[in-house]
């Protein structure tokens, strides 16, 4: 089965449109809340857990190779993810610009967007372990770097408010 551009379905612009605009957003420096952050990586934690268990079961593998994802982006790769030069003001934390967040909005997006190609066309891909181990280590790699950034950001508000 072969699927041309003329085949797809508007709503996923739609939403690349709108990850654009709010990573644009993201690349200014703004005062956020904590607690919003926090539900941000939360969010993104649910719709990428429910992406791969989604598209490839709750099987051991793709599960697995989600948490890696996840574990390594709050871990060894935390610190790259963490945003620099926080600041607390009142309740909120003034986050500096950041391209960041509309990269991995991005990586999810085509990550997501390539399952949703395999799974339309039938491709055999969805079921070889490598693609199902990378697919589902990048979403957790990402959701894991909102994570890191929501820690980030908390940990700042709960140490300069000591």
């Amino acid at each position: 089965m072969t699927t041309t551009a003329s085949s797809l379905p508007l709503w996923p612009f739609v939403i690349l449109a709108a990850l654009v605009a709010l990573g644009w957003r993201q690349s200014r420096e703004r005062l956020v809340r904590p607690g919003t952050l926090a539900r941000v990586a939360l969010g993104m934690l649910a719709l990428s857990l429910y992406g791969v268990t989604s598209a490839f079961g709750a099987a051991l593998l793709p599960v697995l190779a989600w948490g890696l994802g996840f574990a390594a982006a709050l871990g060894p790769a935390g610190a790259v993810f963490a945003p620099r030069g926080l600041s607390r003001e009142g309740e909120a934390v003034r986050l500096p610009g950041s391209w960041l967040p509309l990269a991995l909005m991005l990586g999810i997006f085509l990550s997501r967007f390539a399952l949703g190609m395999a799974t339309g066309t039938g491709s055999p891909l969805l079921h070889q372990a490598a693609f199902i181990a990378t697919v589902s280590a990048a979403l957790g790699l990402f959701s894991g770097a909102f994570a890191a950034r929501a820690r980030a950001v908390g940990r700042c508000a709960r140490l300069q408010g000591a």
